[in-house]
Formats: structure tokens, sequence, C-alpha cells
């Protein structure tokens, strides 16, 4: 049962100098209507809708629970229920009644579909509320995950760069050794500076082929993307990279407009 129905009374009868059935809410003391089709075949047996006078074939009455109940607004009218002429009846949601003598079939879900339809048209809803204040603890894992890439990257960037300095120095040494007519202790020392240097660009490719930077950060903005999304269950777009600090300034989604607070 749509919630906007609750509370209100329905008129069901054939259109005024038409063919087609309508249905009729009251809204503000005034009748909103609307046909349940846009074809005729509606018969002569079907009463009139005359929502100003507050005439029609039938009448439904929805409880602020959701039971309705069926009201054969004319003792010459002709409504059945099961086959069963009815003056008045409570009804489940799914029915299908019967209308005079030629026992015109109407669905009732289909009644309260365009009725709920007339209600949303007049009656503006006021847009729903939602907190944002879990998406805080979203944006600051994906912050926090993507400096730890960026730190793990710039340290691998560091050690390949460290290696040339060691052999460079090395080279530099033993030339400033001859240069100089130093003894073979230079020499042990260049050995020495070239062996580090060489262990430090072994290492540095060994993290840089191991590391999964690429795929972590694939990872880390998926999930990002699938967290970090409006808190409107019908809704749930992805509302983009800005800040939760920037992001809880827009005080509604741009997509479904609803309101965004942080309790």
């Amino acid at each position: 049962m749509q919630e906007n129905l609750k509370g209100r009374t329905i008129l069901v009868g054939k259109e005024p100098g038409g063919s087609r059935l309508f249905v009729s809410v009251r809204i503000n003391g005034q009748p909103k209507t609307a046909p349940l089709n846009q074809f005729g075949g509606v018969p002569n047996s079907v009463s009139r809708c005359k929502a100003s006078e507050n005439v029609a074939h039938f009448k439904l009455d929805i409880a602020q629970n959701g039971t309705i109940s069926i009201t054969n607004m004319k003792p010459q009218n002709v409504t059945l229920v099961n086959g069963s002429e009815i003056v008045k009846k409570v009804i489940p949601e799914n029915s299908t009644v019967e209308l005079g003598k030629d026992r015109y079939a109407v669905s009732i879900p289909e009644v309260l579909d365009i009725a709920s339809k007339i209600v949303k048209t007049v009656v503006k809803e006021p847009p729903k509320e939602y907190s944002i204040r879990h998406l805080q603890v979203v944006w600051a894992n994906f912050h926090q995950g993507e400096l730890d890439i960026r730190r793990r990257q710039k340290n691998i960037g560091l050690l390949r760069s460290a290696s040339p300095l060691f052999t460079l120095g090395s080279g530099a040494l033993a030339t400033l050794a001859r240069f100089m007519g130093l003894g073979p202790q230079v020499f042990t020392v260049t050995l020495i500076l070239t062996g580090i240097g060489l262990c430090i660009m072994a290492y540095s490719f060994y993290k840089g082929y191991t590391d999964k930077s690429i795929e972590e950060g694939e990872e880390l903005r998926q999930d990002f993307q699938m967290r970090y999304v409006c808190p409107n269950p019908d809704c749930r777009h992805f509302v983009g990279q800005q800040p939760y600090n920037i992001l809880r300034q827009n005080k509604s989604c741009p997509y479904c407009h609803c309101k965004w607070n942080e309790k």
C-alpha cells in the first residue's frame, strides 16, 4: 500500500461525456482526477464519475493501517467482488471488481497506482534527510591508503637513485687515488662502495618488481567508489573525489536532491 494514499478516499467511475474510466482523489478540499486508461470502451452500465459532486460508481476508503473498503455509491449501481454483489466490503489490495450488468472488470492495484500518482503530482513531499557522517571515515581511509602507496613508491625511487651515488663515488675515489698515488687500501674502499651500490640496486629492483602499488591503488579506488556514495538507498550515486570537508558543505545530493546532515 502506497503511504500517500492512507487516510484518503478514491472515487472511480466513467468519464463524464466520454468512455474512459476516471479515478479521483480529493486533495486539500479539491478533487483531482486522471483517467485509469487512455482507451474507451467503458459500458454505459458504469456510473459517471463527477468528483465535484462526490458522485461515482464506487469509492475506496483507505484506512491508516492500509485496510481497503469498497462502497457501491448508488443503489442502482452494480458492483461485484468475487462474483457477489456488494454494498460495502473490505477487500484485499490485489482485488479485481466488476461493474454494471456488463461486469466491466477493474483492477484495484491499477486504481491505487493512478491515485498515488495523482497525489504525488499535487502533494510535494519534503526531501528526505540522511546522515553522511560515515563518509568521513570512508574518505579518511581512502586518503590514507593513497598516501601510503605514494610513500612506498617514493622510497623505492630513493633507493634507485641512491645506488648510482655509491658506484659513482667509488669511481671518483679510484680516480683520485691514482692521481694522488694512494695505496691499495683505497682500492678496497672503492670495492666496498661499489658492492654497496650493487646491493642497493639489486634490492631496489626487487622492491620495484614485487611492488603491488598499481593493483592496490586500483582496488582502493574501486572500494572507495562503492562506499563513497549518497546515503539515500534509492540513489547510491558516487559523490566524487571531493574531500569530506568539501562534501559536507554541499548539504544535499546533486543527483536525488535528498538533504544531508551529520547527525
